[in-house]
């Protein structure tokens, strides 16, 4: 049995980025329908319009899979999109948007002053060390906290 793909159901045309969208919540197992994850697409950039380095993307992806699990322990995982216009963030339970939002905001605010060392971007650690830009990084953070936060989760802007 084929399922569609959900992202490829969103209007890339009409969005207006950045934005933080709850895209799915699904049940893990259908033996314990309680137990439920949920989905985000954390967009940065205007699809089809411009996309982040994979330097910006790659130490965005070091820094929020840092950052957001010092804040909580519903974090499975932060992946980048392959257009390389955002994230998408996968959480335990069945999470409003505006907390996202707040987690997200907040994890942009230290990567804005983040001066050390990139986490686990080491060789041992990393497959592609060597492709790191937080100055970038920083830039893109800046720019998506320019969205008040209540307007971030609104994903079709005029």
């Amino acid at each position: 049995m084929t399922h569609p793909v959900e992202s490829f159901e969103l209007d890339h045309d009409r969005v207006t980025a950045p934005y933080i969208r709850k895209a799915k919540v699904m049940t893990v197992n259908p033996a314990y329908p309680d137990c439920v994850i949920s989905k985000f697409d954390v967009r940065f950039a205007q699809p089809n319009q411009e996309f982040l380095s994979n330097g910006a993307l790659h130490t965005l992806e070091h820094l929020f899979a840092t950052f957001i699990r010092q804040k909580t322990d519903q974090l499975i995982d932060v992946s980048p999109m392959g257009c390389r216009t955002g994230f998408y963030f996968v959480f335990c339970n069945d999470q409003e948007p505006a907390w996202v939002a707040r987690l997200v905001r907040e994890a942009l605010m230290e990567v804005c002053r983040f001066t050390g060392k990139i986490p686990g971007a080491s060789r041992k650690e990393c497959g592609n060390y060597l492709e790191h830009n937080l100055d970038e990084a920083k830039l893109w953070a800046e720019r998506f906290l320019k969205v008040p936060e209540a307007d971030v989760i609104v994903v079709y802007r005029t």
